[in-house]
């Protein structure tokens, strides 16, 4: 029989603050939207918001998280549990013409650094550190205000140039990490038919939703006009102003209008408003997939993991950005970028 247990710490200085047994936690883990996890324990559990909490199953780490609220009804408590990365919810002021000449892992690292190694004790998060492993270019749509949410950035940043921040904390060191790194190139092929995926859903929604053509004019003269096209291939895509060579269809197009710095041409400034459109629609089939908890042909997850699916003689190149374990028997997993409810199911099994 599996034992979970909930270990507590304080948010300042990280000191040990409690520990309980708990129920089968419910887990969920999503890049591209808050989600929160649950634990149930016995009697009455003193957690704080804000605390860092960890679940450990027989011993081993298996989830990090923030406590939001500790809810004691006369007999057990629900402990619920935001991702780490639940910290990145917050605005700063930034610069994103530094990303001319910063890489992104880097321009990112000095607003984490702002934030949470700042001033503001309260803010700060304990000896905190930040890694990078990777060396991205890309831009940013800038805000006239010059206002962003970070966590608001680090979608951005993952669904247009694959680069993903990772928070984790050590309570021996009393230390709080964001490692940020590249997706990695390796690809993961299944196929969605086999014993071991229990059932699976996939909508299609890359040619019903998404832009595949971008009309882009010049605020300050409406002469001054591009349109570029997103030619998909595998797993990323080319974006360019040809109008004939691997369209997509049918064709859905956006229209915007961008403003020109004295120090920017247009054409730079409406390629990356189409970057920044057109590449975060790469992985927009929305896959679910119940797989078997022992399964010998599935590994360790990571988010950004790169994968080839196989179901309805057809292949989808996805990445995996959502993971639900709600029992030890059984894991969901989310492909692509989409969320939203299924409206057109493909097909599942068990069912047809």
């Amino acid at each position: 029989m599996n034992r979970y247990r909930i270990e507590l710490f304080t948010r300042t200085g990280m000191a040990f603050s409690g520990m309980a047994e708990c129920s089968e936690p419910d887990i969920n883990i999503d890049y591209l939207v808050s989600s929160q996890s649950k634990v149930i324990c016995p009697g009455e559990v003193i957690a704080s918001n804000g605390d860092f909490a960890q679940i450990k199953i027989n011993g081993k780490e298996y989830f990090q998280g923030i406590v939001v609220d500790a809810n004691f009804d006369g007999i057990r408590t629900e402990i619920t549990l935001n991702q780490m990365s639940e910290v990145l919810n917050t605005e700063v002021f930034a610069d994103v013409e530094l990303l001319k000449t910063q890489s992104i892992e880097e321009w990112m690292k000095n607003i984490l650094n702002g934030l949470f190694k700042g001033s503001d004790e309260s803010e700060n998060l304990p000896n905190f550190i930040v890694i990078t492993q990777s060396s991205t270019s890309g831009t940013h749509t800038a805000d006239d205000k010059g206002i962003y949410n970070v966590y608001d950035l680090a979608v951005s940043f993952f669904k247009v140039y694959g680069v993903i921040l990772d928070f984790s904390f050590d309570y021996m060191t009393k230390t709080v990490t964001c490692t940020i790194h590249s997706v990695s190139d390796t690809t993961y092929k299944y196929d969605l038919n086999v014993s071991d995926v229990l059932e699976y859903e996939i909508q299609s929604s890359l040619s019903n939703d998404s832009p595949n053509k971008m009309i882009i004019v010049d605020e300050n003269d409406a002469t001054n006009t591009i349109t570029y096209y997103w030619h998909p291939t595998e797993f990323s895509g080319t974006i360019d102003t040809d109008s004939t060579t691997n369209r997509v269809i049918p064709v859905k197009t956006r229209c915007e209008t961008v403003q020109v710095g004295e120090d920017e041409t247009f054409t730079d400034v409406a390629y990356a408003s189409a970057e920044n459109t057109l590449y975060s629609s790469r992985y927009d089939d929305l896959i679910s997939a119940t797989v078997r908890a022992d399964s010998m042909l599935f590994g360790d997850w990571h988010i950004g993991q790169l994968f080839t699916l196989y179901a309805n003689d057809k292949e989808y190149h996805t990445m995996l950005t959502g993971i639900h374990k709600d029992s030890m028997s059984s894991i969901q997993l989310t492909f692509g970028y989409v969320r939203k409810r299924l409206t057109q199911i493909l097909k599942m099994k068990g069912t047809v």
